[in-house]
């Protein structure tokens, strides 16, 4: 059973907090080609509006983007979805940023080249226990 609220619009299956064009277009049609669904949040106020309206279950974190690395930032997001699992990648030689991730709560928290190795195992495992 679903942890969504109920009376929330239709949402995403995930909510992807990401600039980087590429990436996106990577993760997205990789959730795309599984079955799911994932929507990008590209600024703060989108990422706010997106995690208060649907409460998705899950919410992916790209470290590299400045403000979606801040531990409060993080921690912001994390009260606005409290039952979604926030998964974050970045540089691995960002420690900081990766270290910080952990802290809040992310969990897991994958230098970019491991995540996207295992996107698709990601997405299948993360997302297919919300179905």
């Amino acid at each position: 059973m679903s942890d969504r609220d109920p009376n929330a619009p239709d949402g995403p299956d995930a909510v992807l907090l990401c600039q980087d064009l590429i990436f996106t277009s990577k993760i997205t049609g990789t959730a795309r080609e599984l079955g799911y669904r994932v929507l990008l949040a590209g600024t703060d106020p989108l990422a706010q509006s997106m995690l208060e309206q649907w409460r998705p279950g899950v919410v992916f974190v790209d470290l590299a983007h400045p403000h979606f690395a801040q531990p409060e930032v993080l921690l912001a997001y994390r009260k606005l979805a409290p039952e979604a699992r926030f998964i974050a990648f970045g540089s691995h030689v960002d420690v900081r940023a990766l270290a910080a991730a952990r802290d809040v709560g992310c969990d897991p928290v994958l230098p970019r080249s491991k995540f996207t190795a295992e996107l698709p195992d990601l997405i299948r495992r993360y997302l297919g226990d919300r179905a």
